[in-house]
């Protein structure tokens, strides 16, 4: 299976970047290399990551970082199986069925706490609870999308089945597409992540979520590496991680700096504010730990939501994209390297300019 993925070009952050180096007597050819995935291109989404690379936290640590889209959760997590990527950042989805199905991976640092897929109907369909689905047509960004085994779950549990009771159908990620299914009644509801609803309801269609709460507050994407480079790589990855917290305090301590330095880094993501605006108040709100993490260190994982997410995800049958077997957390959860990735001052990252 090829994969094909594109290299994030960071030229608004490479000023900072080579000034940096030059001011610590670094040399490209002293920091190491490290490819990590996203599964889907967002600066937006994922503006910790390129804030702590463009104020140089990266570089401080060693590290070269290459941002790259695998097009996905589940490509992402199958470059760093075929030792393409040091690391990615996946849906909890993706990587539980990743492990239940043999690969020895290992979820390192948690970096959004909510649910980041959805299911939401439209106010003119008066559709206010999932049985009320019954005979109507889902949207989906795609039938292999990250959100498809948690309405597939969702639908289980309401006795409800896909193709005899509801019927799924790709729309697209937020997309024409998806507007013109929605405005049209091609679709009754529609389940994709956060920010493809947000972009949905700035075009002016009224979105009523129907997910009930328990789903809501399963976790969301995480840092993931094999097994293999967690065991041998242990400092590389408490260095990138270190890095990533301090982008993490730095954009939740300034948060008006944190926007403009992202809108510097893409600007065509940010050309519309009705979109730009409204998804980065959820990328902020995923990023929040619940209130049982409230005083936990960065990258700490939700273990509570956790199981609850993955025996959700054990229910209906495998052909309906359920677990096939049980998943050891204790084990797929590696929680040795937050220590290192909260060793840093905090203060002195909240005040830097």
């Amino acid at each position: 299976m090829s994969f094909q993925f594109r290299v994030f070009q960071r030229v608004a952050g490479a000023t900072s970047f080579a000034l940096l180096l030059s001011s610590s007597h670094l040399s490209a050819r002293q920091l190491e290399t490290f490819t990590f995935m996203f599964p889907v291109e967002s600066v937006n989404q994922y503006h910790p990551f390129y804030i702590a690379d463009k104020l140089g936290y990266f570089a401080e640590e060693g590290l070269q970082v290459s941002f790259q889209d695998a097009g996905g959760s589940s490509a992402a997590i199958q470059q760093v199986i075929a030792g393409n990527a040091d690391a990615a950042l996946p849906a909890p989805s993706a990587f539980l069925n990743a492990v239940a199905q043999g690969y020895d991976l290992r979820w390192i640092y948690s970096y959004q706490y909510a649910n980041i897929f959805t299911l939401a109907a439209t106010e003119a369909s008066g559709i206010t609870t999932i049985q009320d689905l019954k005979g109507k047509r889902v949207g989906v960004s795609d039938l292999a999308g990250g959100e498809v085994p948690l309405v597939r779950a969702v639908l289980d549990e309401a006795g409800l089945s896909q193709g005899a009771d509801v019927q799924l159908v790709p729309v697209g990620d937020g997309s024409a597409l998806t507007i013109e299914a929605l405005r049209t009644g091609q679709v009754d509801a529609y389940s994709s992540n956060l920010f493809d609803i947000a972009a949905i309801q700035a075009q002016g269609i009224g979105m009523v979520t129907i997910l009930p709460q328990e789903a809501q507050d399963f976790p969301a994407n995480g840092v993931v590496v094999s097994a293999q480079m967690f065991e041998d790589n242990r400092e590389k990855l408490a260095g990138f991680l270190r890095a990533v917290a301090k982008g993490v305090v730095y954009a939740a301590a300034n948060d008006e700096r944190a926007f403009a330095l992202a809108a510097d880094i893409r600007p065509e993501e940010f050309e519309d504010k009705a979109i730009a605006r409204p998804s980065w108040d959820v990328a902020r709100r995923l990023k929040t730990p619940p209130a049982a993490l409230e005083d936990a260190r960065l990258g700490s994982h939700y273990l509570d939501g956790f199981q609850a997410y993955h025996d959700f995800l054990r229910q209906g049958t495998e052909e309906e994209g359920a677990l096939p077997v049980d998943v050891d957390l204790s084990k797929a959860l590696g929680v040795s390297l937050i220590d290192a990735a909260n060793d840093f001052d905090k203060a002195a990252v909240e005040s830097a300019q």
